[in-house]
């Protein structure tokens, strides 16, 4: 987040954090804290000190994963529990924030605490400051370009010799007007005033260059804009948003611009979504990019494994390919040694090579075979006989071996198409401990994986027209078909309001509704395998598999639907047809 940026949000939080008071301090990963306050209006601070992109936003949500809590969090707990804001404030031309407390401590000196983020990328922290304004404590070691000693008073680090944001307020700077003559302009005017990033530099050029007026006057502008009121936020994205969530593109994600303002400088290369106010908007976008950046992460041990083993079972392919082409050559050898045996050449004679004439194809042919004339032609043409015999034992091992590969390496695909489809903390730890289970009992050398179908066998299946069916046998193997077997286009069932099994039609074409003769049977047998089997008629819903996920810490065979349509339908067993 940008330094402009940080100026429109400092200008939201004051109101919403009025009559503010530190309920707890929580480190929820090894960089970011929640501040949660006794205010139903404002009820959580997230901070996030990530090297890339350090954030501050309004948010209570965290991904499910324990975070062991360091020094510096009781160092918070013990001085800012229960401490009331009483002053926020930024520095106009630093991406630093200061809240300052009123302590319940009472220790004199303690009275009053200062909490500074500093907001830089790459040198990202969280410093907490006495009475006197000395460091009492840091997230991470303060940086030398505060040039401050040990128990001197804190101070921002140093601008040099760009001009300051409150400078450009009250004094004219006719040098900024020379863009048209440099090469990078908004990388010239970063290099000169301070507190710009790219984004929002790139926008004042765009600007100045469509009105024609100075420099300084379109930063005034834009600094005017960003500290009035909005009632809108843009997020802007390379690709449309949706498109970006759907494929989980986190490289996309992570590049996109959060604004309190409508940029015209990137309206035209960029897709957009608005929100109704800047804190909306950041909370969206760092949640959501919080918890798919940390679900990955979880997600990436498996995968590895999963690729590993991809590869040492594609080498293996590549062995048995080359061994199978070897012994495919050798097999050819009946044919040579047939020939040689009726070529009428004396069988204990040596020879160097023979001309025999090939009736095997369309007309005869004439063939020069090379032979070993070591050893006689009877001895030649038995040698033949031998490494044929040989090579059609080798050839029915080899194909077997390669069918077993082959099943193995399908097997990893799947599986890793499988993870990478999962978008969601809920699918994830719903079939998280099942994997790690598979892996525990794959066989040494294969991958970490079942073999697809002997796990398919364990659901029941049937086929209607053309297209498979599978329904599950208890809440388990529900929580499996869903989350693990059942892709994110395939449709999925379930009898309403009644427990029953979870229901799945195959969808591998990615169509936007399944056949009405299809949809009409599987809702049937959803309504047959439920507690409402003796009702005449059942409403049953279907959806999309991506529209379905579990609740945390549910029971197994429990969902939530984000979306669905219902059908009623008379209960029917189609197995038994």
């Amino acid at each position: 987040m940008e330094n402009f940026a940080l100026i429109a949000l400092a200008e939201q939080l004051k109101p919403a954090m009025a009559d503010l008071t530190i309920r707890r301090v929580i480190q929820h990963q090894p960089h970011g804290f929640i501040f949660q306050t006794r205010s139903a209006r404002f009820p959580a601070l997230k901070i996030l000190m990530n090297a890339v992109f350090p954030a501050i936003y309004a948010s209570e949500s965290k991904p499910p994963l324990e975070a062991e809590g360091s020094d510096f969090l009781m160092v918070l707990r013990k001085h800012l529990t229960s401490a009331e804001l009483a002053e926020f404030r930024k520095p106009l031309s630093e991406r630093i924030l200061e809240f300052k407390f009123r302590t319940v401590v009472p220790s004199k000196d303690l009275a009053t605490m200062t909490l500074v983020l500093e907001m830089i990328p790459n040198a990202p922290n969280i410093i907490l400051l006495d009475m006197e304004r000395r460091v009492l404590a840091s997230f991470l070691p303060v940086s030398p370009q505060h040039e401050i000693a040990e128990y001197e008073a804190y101070a921002t680090p140093s601008i040099g010799d760009k001009i300051a944001l409150e400078r450009l307020l009250t004094e004219e700077f006719p040098a900024l007007d020379d863009l048209g003559t440099k090469p990078h302009p908004a990388q010239w005017l970063i290099s000169q005033v301070a507190g710009l990033g790219p984004v929002f530099a790139g926008e004042i050029v765009h600007r100045q260059r469509k009105s024609g007026r100075s420099t300084t006057t379109e930063i005034r502008s834009l600094l005017e804009q960003l500290t009035m009121p909005s009632s809108s936020a843009w997020i802007y994205t390379e690709l449309p948003m949706g498109h970006v969530l759907e494929q989980n593109d986190l490289r996309l994600l992570e590049r996109a611009i959060v604004s309190p303002i409508e940029l015209q400088s990137v309206e035209r290369s960029h897709s957009s979504r608005t929100f109704n106010t800047f804190l909306e908007a950041t909370q969206f976008y760092f949640d959501e990019t919080e918890s798919r950046t940390l679900l990955e992460r979880a997600k990436l041990p498996i995968v590895r494994e999963l690729r590993t083993a991809s590869k040492r079972l594609a080498d293996r392919e590549k062995k048995l390919i080359r061994e199978q082409k070897k012994y495919e050559e050798a097999g050819s050898l009946m044919k040579t040694a047939q020939m040689l045996t009726s070529s009428g050449m004396k069988m204990d004679q040596r020879y160097e090579a023979a001309d025999v004439t090939d009736y095997n194809g369309d007309k005869p042919a004439a063939v020069r075979i090379d032979l070993d004339s070591t050893i006689t032609l009877r001895e030649n043409i038995d040698r033949m006989f031998k490494r044929h015999h040989k090579a059609g034992r080798g050839r029915l091992m080899v194909e077997k071996q390669l069918g077993d590969v082959r099943s193995r390496l399908a097997a990893a695909t799947e599986q890793t198409r499988r993870l990478n489809a999962i978008r969601d903390w809920d699918t994830w730890l719903a079939i998280a401990n099942r994997i790690q289970k598979e892996q525990d009992s794959s066989n040494p050398g294969g991958p970490a994986v079942t073999s697809g179908a002997p796990r398919q066998k364990r659901f029941r299946s049937v086929i209607v027209d053309g297209r498979e069916i599978l329904v599950g046998r208890s809440s388990r193997e529900n929580d499996e078909l869903t989350f693990q077997m059942a892709t994110p286009d395939d449709f999925w069932l379930h009898a309403g309001d009644y427990s029953g099994s979870h229901v799945v039609i195959r969808n591998p074409e990615r169509e936007k509704d399944p056949p009405e003769n299809v949809l009409t049977k599987a809702a049937q047998l959803a309504a047959y395998f439920s507690q409402a089997r003796n009702s005449s008629k059942v409403e049953v819903h279907y959806t999309r598999r991506k529209h379905v996920s579990k609740p945390r810490k549910a029971k197994p065979g429990l969902v939530r639907l984000m979306e669905f349509k219902s059908i009623a339908v008379e209960p029917r067993n189609w197995f038994e047809k």
